[in-house]
Formats: structure tokens, sequence, C-alpha cells
């Protein structure tokens, strides 16, 4: 596959319906993860611009966006490994599937890492992008399940019990710390945005 920081969104989106193997889902998690940090620098930088001490979360929003690309494009070469590991025997193929969790795993823990920023933004950003930081947050956890599901995919052919224990643990603990937070910054963003819609009926019928 070509460098994923070097290709158009149309060649990416491409490569990601093509029947190749890579770029699959595992890439498509760090690139919303990508997304969400590029919103956050936005939302960060526009803060500081109104006088609001963010301290250096624009830049670590910007140093994120390059971790997450940087991860894409690990994880399209882990899963090709697994590919050709196949042809090798259970020994290579263990090794790969190992590598092939363990990048996914890392885009989860990152994402969570996305939305603790989100967290910290939330009282400092302006009203006018608080609908960025509703998405951003949105995708940092989009971003953090559907990397887990990529950590679930490749689990499966690890024999490696004490591994396989590890992983779950950590697999879990990402999954509910990352519903924790989205409800906590998503909850007062989307009550704020909904409020042009009024009253809503719980029972329409």
């Amino acid at each position: 596959m070509e460098k994923l920081a070097g290709m158009t969104i149309e060649a990416f989106l491409a490569a990601l319906g093509s029947t190749e193997p890579v770029p699959g889902g595992g890439t498509a998690a760090a690139l919303s993860a990508a997304l969400a940090a590029a919103l956050l620098q936005k939302v960060a930088a526009l803060a500081q611009k109104r006088g609001r001490a963010v301290g250096e979360a624009a830049q670590r929003a910007e140093t994120l966006v390059k971790k997450f690309l940087d991860l894409g494009q690990a994880d399209a070469e882990a899963y090709a490994a697994v590919v050709e590991a196949q042809k090798s025997g259970e020994e290579a193929l263990a090794k790969a599937l190992t590598r092939a969790a363990g990048v996914p795993l890392e885009v989860a823990q990152k994402a969570l890492v996305l939305m603790d920023l989100a967290e910290r933004l939330l009282p400092l950003s302006p009203k006018t992008v608080h609908s960025d930081l509703a998405c951003a947050a949105r995708l940092a956890w989009a971003a953090c399940l559907s990397a887990l599901y990529t950590v679930d995919a490749n689990a499966q052919g690890i024999k490696d019990a004490k591994f396989r224990e590890e992983l779950s643990k950590a697999r879990s603990e990402l999954a509910d710390l990352a519903e924790e937070k989205a409800a906590f910054v998503l909850a007062p963003l989307e009550e704020e945005l909904s409020l042009w819609l009024g009253e809503r009926d719980s029972n329409p019928h």
C-alpha cells in the first residue's frame, strides 16, 4: 500500500473500498482518531486565541494527528504481515497476530487520550466550536471502539493464553473508560446543541 500520509483522500477511500486486505478497519479507526485530533487542535487554538488557558493542548492535538497517521500505516503493515505469515507456519503467524492486535490496541489507548483532551477543553472552548468539540469526542469514541474490533479479530487467532488474558483485560477497561468519558463530554454538548429543536415528545404516538 502507498504510504498513508502521502495519499489523497480519494486514493485512500478507493484503497479502503477495494478487495485488498489492507487498508482495513484498523487503519480506518486510526484515521477517525486523526480527524478527532485535528478538530481538537482547532478547538484548542481558538480557545487560546480568546485568551483561555489551554496550555499545550493545541500542540498536543497536533502531535496526536501525526501519531494516528503513523498508527494507521502501522496497522496496514501489521495485517499485511499476518497475510504473509499465513504461508510461513504457526510461529511466524503467532508473532504477526500479536503485532496486529497490539497496534489497534494502541490506537484505542491514544483515542482515550483524545477524550481526556476533549474533557479538558469542555469548559474552555468557545461556544462557536462546541459542535466541533462534540464531533471530535464522538469520533474519538468511535475510533476507540472501532480499533478494539480489530483487536478482537486478531486476538481470536492468538494461542498464548497469558497474552490473550492480558489483552482481554486491557480491551475491556478501554471500552468501559471510553464510554464513561464520552458520556461525560457529550451529554452537556448534545443538550446545548439540541436546544433549537425545542421540547420533543417522548411518546409521539
